[in-house]
């Protein structure tokens, strides 16, 4: 006669997928691991983190500015006079 050989389209417990819960914890814990990816949202962060800096130092320096033209104008309107 022959061999018989195993249906493939058959599950194998040894082998096969496990079904439900277990089947997304398995690929929960592979997109854990994977790596792909990291160095471009790495990347995102210190550009946002640079971006709160500059805008930061943009403002303080835009405030302690206008102090200063303030203050010049106030000097200046009393040297001339009403």
């Amino acid at each position: 006669m022959g061999e018989t050989r195993p249906d493939e389209r058959l599950s194998n417990a040894a082998r096969g997928r496990p079904p439900g819960r277990l089947a997304a914890r398995l690929s929960l814990k592979a997109f854990a691991r994977d790596q792909r990816g990291t160095t471009a949202i790495e990347y995102g962060l210190i550009i946002a983190l640079v971006f709160l800096i500059i805008v930061t130092s943009v403002t303080v320096f835009g405030n302690k500015t206008s102090v200063l033209i303030g203050k010049v104008s106030t000097a200046v309107g009393a040297a001339i006079g009403p």
